[in-house]
């Protein structure tokens, strides 16, 4: 009798895994039509790979790695993954801090003594650098913007960009998502390493995790079967390569290459503790810090379903590394066009698909309606679709999409959209620091101060805002 019920159990245990299988069989084949699709109709190009565990369920390649020669991408083909490379930063650290080089309460002056902010370097810590509540701004500045793009090439040289700018806030006290933080835990990384943080990331990453076809950019270097950064440049839906809008090279906060192949392997390595321990790991993607950002991981859950992992957006880039924790599933998304061409409705789809409907994927799908009645109707059509929204919005979207038409010159487009984001939004000190940055751009003096002064009276701390009224006024 004992061994009857032994069969059964083993019976019914391979039951459910093989109707595990079929579910995941039929999402498969959902996820393959649905890509398909938004590959033809909303331009995505790029590659896409799901696993379960170390088993690939799906992998596929869209559109051209190159348009002008009409080279497809490839499954093997490497593209930009921006910010994704934020997860290589804190592990690096996370293996320092292992070898008792580093403690994660130990300031930024511990390391760098001569880091020239005294504020910084007395009381930031890393583990504030980690998560993003330093108080640091960002690099992607106007002096970025004027600075020729081929000077850009050291952990050194993006430091040059903002060690002289003022904290944002008191650290601790609020989160900003900051690359100059990311900026500063590589020069830590350097300092402690004795290696550039290339060389380091390189020899105790990917080396390790077996990311053969994984590095760092360098835009003047020729980089077999590297997929083309395009951006769309005009209404006429021309595509323009991004090469002269970043840096020479990528940094520790984000700017490296790599496949979807090799992010499954960085994944597989992460869970099997052969980079950093399990304990580590578990303290990464805690939420102890930040409710949505760990050490370098962005926390998400879905339905209940918990996902870490990071993603990556910039000029001709978009991607992002999903490590579901209950379900061993891993799903890997990278393009060489930017966010809003296909890459989102490919990750929200996928999301969708996997984890079930999510507000986040509601928020998506009524951003993207008010926008294209934004472009296709007018400014007033998209607050009367507002109205109806109830409060229902992405800001990230929007203000993507404004992005994309400040970045082309069409101001006037870019500060509608950030109008209309602010009329959702009422009491975000950023929104109105980021449209009075577009005002200004555009040339509207008048427009940009009263809008600093708004972003002032909801945050009086905005170090960005009272500097430029300084300038102003």
């Amino acid at each position: 009798m004992k061994k009857i019920s032994t069969y059964i159990i083993v019976i019914l245990l391979f039951g459910c895994d093989l109707s595990q299988d079929n579910l995941y069989r039929d999402k498969i084949g959902e996820i393959d039509e649905n890509l398909e699709k938004i590959s033809k109709e909303n331009g995505y190009s790029g590659a896409v790979l799901i696993a379960k565990n170390e088993e690939v369920l799906f992998k596929k390649a869209y559109g051209y790695a190159n348009l002008a020669h009409n080279v497809p991408n490839r499954i093997d083909t490497k593209f930009g993954i921006a910010s994704m490379g934020k997860m290589f930063t804190a592990v690096a650290i996370m293996q320092l801090v292992q070898q008792d080089k580093l403690n994660l309460d130990s300031t930024v002056g511990e390391t760098l003594p001569d880091y020239p902010n005294t504020t910084v370097r007395d009381s930031v810590t890393i583990e504030q650098l980690l998560v993003h509540t330093s108080g640091l701004t960002d690099f992607f500045n106007n002096k970025f913007e004027h600075r020729a793009k081929h000077s850009v090439r050291t952990i050194a040289d993006y430091f040059s960009l903002f060690r002289d700018d003022e904290l944002l806030f008191s650290p601790g006290t609020g989160f900003s998502y900051s690359n100059a933080g990311y900026i500063v835990l590589g020069m830590i990384i350097e300092r402690l390493s004795g290696d550039t943080y290339y060389e380091y990331v390189n020899k105790n990453i990917f080396e390790v995790a077996g990311m053969k076809n994984t590095g760092n950019y360098e835009t003047d270097r020729s980089i077999p079967n590297i997929a083309e950064g395009y951006i769309k440049k005009d209404e006429h839906g021309i595509w323009t390569t991004s090469t002269y809008m970043k840096g020479a090279k990528g940094s520790s906060a984000g700017g490296a290459y790599s496949t979807v192949e090799d992010l499954l392997k960085f994944a597989i390595a992460l869970k099997n503790n052969k980079l950093i321990s399990k304990e580590s790991l578990a303290q990464m993607i805690s939420n102890d810090v930040h409710d949505a950002y760990g050490y370098g991981f962005t926390l998400n859950k879905f339905n209940g379903i918990e996902v870490y992992g990071h993603n990556g957006g910039a000029h001709g880039v978009s991607g992002e590394l999903d490590i579901y924790r209950s379900t061993d599933l891993v799903v890997a998304t990278l393009s060489n066009r930017g966010p809003l061409d296909g890459w989102v409705d490919v990750r929200s789809m996928i999301r969708e698909k996997l984890a079930g409907s999510t507000s986040e994927t509601n928020k998506y799908i009524g951003t993207k309606e008010l926008i294209e009645i934004y472009e296709s109707q007018g400014f007033d059509a998209a607050i009367a679709k507002l109205d109806s929204m109830e409060g229902n919005i992405s800001d990230k979207y929007i203000m993507d999409a404004a992005n994309k038409y400040r970045e082309s010159k069409e101001f006037d487009k870019a500060i509608d959209l950030l109008e209309i984001l602010a009329t959702a939004i009422p009491d975000s000190w950023y929104i109105f620091s980021i449209l009075a940055d577009t005002y200004l751009d555009s040339g509207d003096k008048v427009l940009a101060i009263e809008n600093y002064h708004k972003s002032l009276k909801l945050d009086s701390n905005n170090q960005w805002a009272i500097e430029k009224l300084d300038t102003l006024e």
